[in-house]
């Protein structure tokens, strides 16, 4: 199967189960110094991430500004997993998400404990590496048990619904060049973790907490999603 076919069969559980089974099985073996190093794998994860939205807006002469940061997002939910509301516009953009595709996978796998630590870390940390001035504060989280993830995007401008519907022309008019699939996504989550790993806890621990989540992972998803996404993380996850 080539990479094309495969890719389609990637979504949101994919990359949800495959970073609570590098979470449980650092724990499991390390600790806390497992935990501590799925913290900083998970960290250099969403910086990298929003780096290379940087870039993107960089190049194409966009201001660093938290509206280019949602204009220059890399990801849709297409198969509406999630739901979310605005709860307003101005004179702060706020918006809550009250259904998330990455908890009910970590609930069905029985993740949830390791998939809390995605959601401390991912959302601030994606901002900072777009730009280290902006900021985003969270008032409560779905994985934490709290009633929705509730986003306060400090500094995002939008003058009324008219505004912030531009905003979205813009994020459609730029999928094509910036949108990835969850198959990229899913193989640069790998590849971030493993390499924190190897840094925090050495070659021998860090390739045997992979192995043992890509074989779990494996007996869930099947040899060839494997196959696809050891081969997906082996690239450079900073060209854009």
């Amino acid at each position: 199967m080539n990479r094309a076919e495969i890719a389609k069969e990637f979504y949101i559980e994919d990359h949800a189960v495959i970073y609570g089974l590098l979470v449980k099985y650092a724990t499991q073996m390390c600790g806390d110094s497992g935990m501590d190093s799925s913290v900083k794998g998970t960290i250099l994860y969403a910086k990298e991430r929003g780096l290379r939205m940087a870039m993107r807006a960089s190049a194409d002469g966009e201001e660093l500004t938290p509206n280019n940061y949602i204009a220059y997002g890399e990801w849709v939910d297409s198969k509406k997993l999630g739901k979310a509301e605005i709860k307003s516009v101005t004179p702060e953009y706020r918006t809550n998400s009250l259904v998330c595709g990455w908890c009910d996978a970590w609930k069905k796998y029985d993740l949830m404990e390791y998939g809390k630590v995605y959601c401390t870390w991912i959302d601030k940390n994606l901002v900072k590496g777009f730009n280290p001035d902006n900021e985003l504060e969270i008032d409560s989280i779905l994985s934490h048990g709290g009633p929705c993830c509730a986003f306060y995007w400090v500094g995002a401008k939008f003058n009324d619904m008219e505004d912030l519907k531009k905003n979205r022309e813009k994020k459609v008019a730029l999928a094509d060049r910036v949108l990835k699939d969850f198959l990229y996504h899913t193989g640069h989550l790998l590849s971030a973790m493993c390499r924190q790993y190897y840094v925090d806890l050495g070659l021998v621990k860090g390739e045997a907490i992979a192995r043992k989540a890509l074989k779990e992972y494996c007996e869930t998803f099947g040899s060839a999603k494997l196959e696809a996404l050891v081969e997906e993380a082996k690239q450079d996850f900073l060209k854009v």
